[in-house]
């Protein structure tokens, strides 16, 4: 794996010491993801589908196709604290619709959707946010089509989060800010996908969680290394 030193900067070796790469897929071992369909569209029969990293990256491949299916594909043990940011690289291909991250605070349940964040992009480039408050829909925001590399979810607050994306500069966009979540502490993190067709949906990469960006605005050029060093964790 890469690292990029930041010399003398002690102060930002310090804050980018604390990123953690969670996984790189450097493997086909997926045994510590969780994958459950939290939206059926079609009554009761079920996709075919495997959750897979045969190329250094995580994707979703449905083999059968039985119609519209939402699924939280969960790191078992992985949360987000306040004043941390999960981040992963999303490379979209296929065209069977969604990928991106997610974060929610009770354990994902066959068709249920509640308390989870989400942002993902789709086949044509687009990037969207979703989810729900207790079992209450949240509003999409999106339909910008940027030349994003990474996606983020960052939680501010105990029910507070900001979602968007990194562009290859390493600037930070904040596509929406959710507030007053209830009961999403962070307990559940990991995917979300939105599977519409047949096909390979992904692919992930560098699944790591940092210190919220935010939370350094003070430290100047510090706060602008760590954003330069977030996600150097590299293959």
């Amino acid at each position: 794996m890469k690292k990029l030193l930041i010399g003398s900067m002690a102060l930002g070796l310090a804050v980018a010491s604390n990123a953690a790469l969670i996984d790189d897929f450097s493997d086909a071992d997926v045994s510590e993801y969780t994958a459950t369909v939290i939206l059926d569209a079609n009554g009761g029969s079920a996709n075919t589908f495997a959750v897979q990293s045969p190329s250094g990256s995580l994707e979703l491949s449905t083999t059968v196709y039985d119609g519209i299916e939402q699924m939280a594909i969960i790191r078992n043990g992985l949360s987000l604290s306040i004043g941390e940011e999960v981040q992963v690289d999303v490379v979209h291909t296929g065209a069977s619709q969604d990928i991106g991250l997610y974060v929610g605070g009770l354990e994902p349940t066959a068709g249920l959707r509640s308390t989870y964040v989400s942002v993902y992009a789709r086949a044509g480039g687009e990037l969207f946010s979703r989810g729900f408050n207790g079992t209450s829909e949240l509003g999409q925001v999106g339909w910008i089509s940027p030349a994003y590399t990474t996606l983020f979810i960052a939680r501010t607050a105990e029910n507070d989060y900001e979602l968007g994306y990194y562009l290859a500069d390493d600037s930070r966009n904040i596509m929406v800010t959710r507030e007053g979540m209830t009961g999403n502490d962070g307990s559940y993190v990991g995917f979300y996908t939105d599977v519409r067709a047949a096909g390979t949906l992904g692919s992930v990469d560098n699944l790591s969680v940092i210190p919220e960006p935010a939370t350094f605005g003070l430290l100047g050029v510090f706060g602008t290394a760590l954003l330069v060093a977030r996600r150097r964790f590299r293959k």
